[in-house]
């Protein structure tokens, strides 16, 4: 029951600050996609089912508030999670330095399914964003590294 709860509100954290960036500047959301972060930490904290699941509710939510078809988002962070929880499990990624490149890579995992589901999906030219597009497995390797460096210290924390 704890992971639903926290997966919960960890949707809803994301979209309150997605929210938030939006009114602040709607294009920084090109280059921060805080709903990936939050599936790369998701599925690095709770597993590989956990964090598929917790991907396909956090897309669909995405698909929901986006003019795009409903589940391109969802089959992305459906992916992006499992893999992000399979890969944790196999590989040790918690040192500072391969926990950047693990979040920086399934960002790019994230981004690049995507942008092949939405050129498949889409006959138009792909949004750019004037390349900050590609900014964002960076942006979220940063983020994703700073995330998780917090909860780390906040749980050994709660644990003394």
């Amino acid at each position: 029951m704890k992971p639903i709860i926290r997966g919960g509100l960890t949707i809803l954290a994301a979209f309150i600050l997605a929210t938030v960036l939006r009114q602040i500047a709607a294009p920084l959301l090109l280059v921060v996609n805080v709903f990936t972060v939050a599936v790369i930490l998701f599925g690095l904290i709770e597993g590989e089912t956990q964090g598929a699941v917790f991907g396909m509710v956090s897309g669909l939510v995405v698909d929901s508030f986006s003019l795009g078809i409903f589940g391109l988002a969802g089959l992305a962070n459906t992916v992006t999670g499992f893999v992000s929880g399979f890969v944790s499990r196999k590989l040790n990624v918690l040192p500072l330095g391969r926990l950047f490149l693990f979040t920086g890579v399934m960002g790019a995992l994230d981004l690049g399914l995507w942008m092949l589901l939405s050129a498949v999906f889409f006959a138009e030219d792909f949004p750019w964003g004037g390349g900050f597009l590609l900014v964002q497995p960076l942006v979220t390797a940063v983020l994703g590294t700073l995330a998780y460096s917090i909860y780390r210290r906040l749980k050994a924390r709660h644990e003394r």
